[in-house]
């Protein structure tokens, strides 16, 4: 199956869209997607699923359908499969990945530590520069993930013009740390917590353009 190209924002891109949202929080929130490669389920929490037959938390099984192998859910209580509309989230505050806290930044050593992460996984992740003392006051953030969603959407349609999501911001930052600052893509893996190397290897596909300009140019090319 052939690899589908990621869509990502430039770093020009982003400082658009810092400089024109005005709240608080949301900047915070793109700033640490951006800067940090966090997701959104890691800056403001991802609550617990449950199913809608028993009201019970979810199980995830691997399942081989035709050769290939799907992670399908489950109902904890009756053991049924759980299609994405029979699934309902917990109470807020039951969480499966909880809101990021002040407690897990270091700003004198520039990282950030994520111990409940997608998967169960935890990483240590570089802070962005422009991350301060205050910015840690407004942790953790309180602001619901579809909430996000729509003001993201909003803000890139009025600045870009163009719809984007959320997670633009972590593609962001995977190929500027990668094609603009010429991280290793083992480095690269780490921040973003990718299980496989070539995971990370997409983002050098994410923007050939200037893959094919640094080849050229260490080829003894000029512009």
């Amino acid at each position: 199956m052939a690899q589908k190209r990621i869509e990502f924002i430039s770093f020009e891109e982003f400082q658009k869209l810092y400089k024109a949202e005005k709240d608080p929080s949301m900047k915070l929130i793109l700033l640490l997607g951006f800067g940090s490669g966090l997701r959104l389920s890691e800056i403001v929490g991802l609550e617990k699923e449950i199913s809608r037959c028993c009201k019970a938390y979810l199980k995830e099984r691997m399942v081989e359908v035709n050769g290939r192998k799907y992670k399908k859910r489950y109902c904890e209580k009756c053991d049924n499969e759980i299609k994405a509309g029979d699934i309902r989230r917990s109470k807020r505050g039951d969480w499966k990945i909880p809101p990021l806290t002040a407690d897990k930044i270091d700003l004198k050593r520039h990282q950030i530590r994520i111990d409940d992460a997608k998967g169960g996984k935890w990483r240590v992740v570089i802070s962005p520069p422009a991350l301060r003392e205050p910015h840690l006051k407004l942790l953790p953030i309180n602001i619901h993930r579809r909430t996000v969603q729509n003001r993201v959407e909003t803000l890139s349609v009025r600045v870009l013009k163009k719809r984007l999501s959320p997670h633009i911001f972590r593609h962001g930052f995977g190929n500027y740390q990668m094609n603009d600052l010429k991280l290793s893509p083992a480095q690269v893996q780490q921040f973003m917590g990718h299980s496989r190397l070539d995971t990370t290897g997409i983002y050098t596909k994410s923007n050939p353009e200037q893959t094919i300009m640094e080849a050229w140019k260490k080829m003894g090319g000029w512009e």
